[in-house]
């Protein structure tokens, strides 16, 4: 998402109160954003959640933010991360929302499908320089929730280790490796990183 090089002006004159200098800076993002929080948004939640609504509460944050001397912009590249990371968050938080509890769409149908269209989605596009930077902060937040042990076992479980093995190197019991897992597989449903356990 390259910036025009007077994007960091059109920000300082937004800080001082220029309305013309805000409308600019939504009028140049505004569509990307908006294309960037669908690509958030399951088939499912697209009755739900709308994109525009969240880019707008998106730029209601950034200015009023900003204004309060909240948000340094020290280059170009700054104002597209800032922009990305605001718009990945409260998409995601509208649809942790409504996949929370009674409001999960995917309980009102087979969650089968719901896990197929979620990965041919993935598999059917090519990563954005947007969407890399998003899952990087999203998956940088998930990392952020889990204690340094927690970390370490998870590691180890991706590169393959057992957990008779992560019991020998660690010298902590399988109970607490399995219990482990299962705090990290909680945080990682609460991040829309992992579908829900099905309950029986």
């Amino acid at each position: 998402m390259p910036e025009p090089a007077g994007d960091w002006l059109l920000v300082e004159l937004t800080r001082a109160g220029d309305q013309e200098a805000a409308r600019k800076l939504f009028d140049e993002y505004v569509e990307r954003l908006v294309a960037l929080a669908r690509r958030h948004i399951s088939q499912r939640l697209a009755s739900r959640i709308d994109p525009e609504d969240v880019v707008q509460s998106v730029f209601r944050t950034f200015f009023g933010r900003l204004k309060e001397g909240q948000f340094h912009v020290a280059d170009e590249n700054d104002l597209c991360r800032l922009l990305v990371r605001i718009t990945v968050h409260k998409t995601l938080r509208q649809v942790n929302f409504h996949r929370a509890a009674k409001r999960d769409p995917r309980q009102e149908t087979g969650q089968g499908d719901w896990s197929r269209e979620e990965l041919l989605s993935v598999l059917t596009r090519e990563p954005s320089p947007e969407v890399t930077v998003a899952f990087l902060d999203h998956l940088e937040h998930f990392l952020s929730q889990l204690r340094p042990q927690e970390r370490q076992i998870l590691e180890m479980r991706v590169q393959g280790f057992t957990n008779e093995e992560i019991t020998d190197r660690l010298g902590i019991y399988e109970r607490k490796i399995r219990r482990v897992l299962e705090r990290v597989r909680g945080v990682a449903e609460r991040e829309g990183l992992a579908p829900p356990t099905s309950e029986a």
